[in-house]
């Protein structure tokens, strides 16, 4: 049944780790040649800053693909954000009909699956505590977009960078720790010479989740750069699925609307029973 064949997409959607094929990008890949210089921590936050991707609305096709022991499946998919209010995945298998959509705004999720005529909504801090991995609305934007972020706070600025420590992991790289005090959940970012973020890491040492999030092919977009291609491994003390995700088509600024809607003859689920269906408890 497709529900089964498809079951590793919907956990990495719910944990925002999306899977996806190689495609080479249409634009000129930008390979990092510059060394680390002797930055204070002031100065490399602010550059990070400066460099990150600039958009209101992003929109992409992607390609997906997902690995989780020897299971292998790929599907495309559409990724729609307006920046600060919603994301929206839709996940279209088969000749571009929707199967699945995932929403999440700041507040809520919601998880559209046609193919059984039901959804989930359930709030982001139900979802947090299921999910000890320390993201949020946020978070996620921020990984899909290459950016920084700060555990609990929607928009960092250069005064944050108090709350982090550094160091230079290697001649080519800097390295950015942080932790958040409530749930214990250490993040990190390694950032080379050009000040783009190449690696993002969030770990729950206690209960041994983690996800981590590679950057690569970054090409010139509206004059900064983008990765087009991430690849994610997400792990647990019993399960690990690996990913990659790789962009197309992207278009920025367009003008995008993005609405939680809910089909009407569809059924109502929990969280807890996705979960269930998915074997993950």
């Amino acid at each position: 049944m497709y529900s089964s064949h498809y079951r590793h997409i919907l956990i990495i959607c719910l944990l925002s780790a999306v899977a996806f094929t190689a495609c080479k990008p249409k634009q000129k890949i930008v390979y990092s040649t510059s060394p680390v210089e002797e930055k204070t921590h002031h100065e490399l936050f602010s550059d990070i800053i400066t460099s990150e991707f600039s958009y209101r609305t992003f929109s992409a096709k992607l390609n997906m693909g997902v690995t989780s022991g020897t299971k292998s499946l790929s599907s495309k998919a559409n990724i729609r954000i307006v920046k600060d209010e919603a994301i929206q995945i839709s996940i279209q298998p088969l000749f571009g009909v929707e199967m699945f959509r995932l929403y999440i705004n700041p507040d809520t999720v919601f998880l559209l699956d046609r193919m059984n005529k039901r959804y989930v909504l359930e709030s982001i801090a139900a979802l947090k505590e299921l999910y000890p991995v320390g993201f949020d609305y946020y978070t996620m934007q921020s990984l899909f977009t290459n950016a920084l972020f700060m555990s609990g706070k929607g928009k960092i600025d250069v005064s944050d960078y108090l709350a982090f420590g550094y160091d230079h992991a290697s001649g080519q790289n800097y390295h950015i720790t942080g932790q958040d005090a409530e749930s214990g959940i250490d993040y990190s970012f390694t950032v080379n010479g050009d000040d783009r973020i190449t690696f993002t890491h969030l770990m729950q040492p206690e209960k041994k989740y983690y996800i981590q999030w590679e950057y690569h092919n970054f090409a010139v977009l509206n004059n900064l750069t983008f990765p087009h291609k991430m690849n994610i491994t997400l792990s647990s003390a019993s399960r690990k699925i690996d990913a990659e995700m790789v962009f197309s088509d992207i278009v920025t600024d367009d003008s995008i609307q993005l609405a939680l809607n809910v089909p009407l003859n569809y059924t109502k689920t929990s969280m807890a029973e996705i979960l269930k269906i998915l074997s993950l408890k």
